[in-house]
């Protein structure tokens, strides 16, 4: 009897379909698997990189005035400044786009920047930076440098 005369499929044929199923389905699940965790890796160091910019970036335009020290909330600080008073555009090529954007009512500018362990702010005013503000995620105290080191606030 020929496979055409009997109507049934042969079981070999039948074991070939499942095999190759199940190693459609492996690989699939393979891939599919490797990618989340790849996904997972990636996101995970691109938040590291955020965090690290955060925080590169406050320390590179923040100078202490050793000179003098100041009493706050958390004891006696030496107060900080502003190095340079970059443009918003500047600062959003450093860091990357903001997370939040606020207007104050005289039209001062707000961007904020969140990473892992560190929110910063930048207050503008004419486009112009005027106040950097960094606060620990963890434990809400931070530090304010302004332009003038007499505006200097610890919280």
């Amino acid at each position: 009897m020929t496979f055409s005369d009997s109507g049934k499929i042969p079981t070999r044929v039948i074991v070939i379909q499942l095999v190759f199923l199940v190693v459609v389905a492996g690989v699939f699940a393979f891939v599919k698997i490797y990618s989340l965790r790849m996904d997972k890796e990636r996101a995970a160091r691109q938040l590291a990189e955020r965090e690290s910019r955060i925080t590169d970036f406050f320390n590179s335009m923040v100078a202490e005035d050793s000179g003098r020290l100041v009493e706050t909330q958390r004891g006696q600080m030496h107060p900080q400044t502003l190095r340079s008073t970059p443009s918003v555009d500047e600062l959003q090529q450093t860091l990357g786009a903001a997370d939040t954007s606020t207007t104050d009512f005289a039209g001062g500018l707000h961007l904020t920047w969140i990473g892992s362990g560190h929110t910063l702010e930048g207050s503008f005013n004419r486009g112009q930076l005027y106040c950097l503000s960094l606060k620990d995620n963890s434990t809400g105290h931070g530090t304010s440098a302004y332009v003038s080191s007499t505006n200097f606030q610890a919280f």
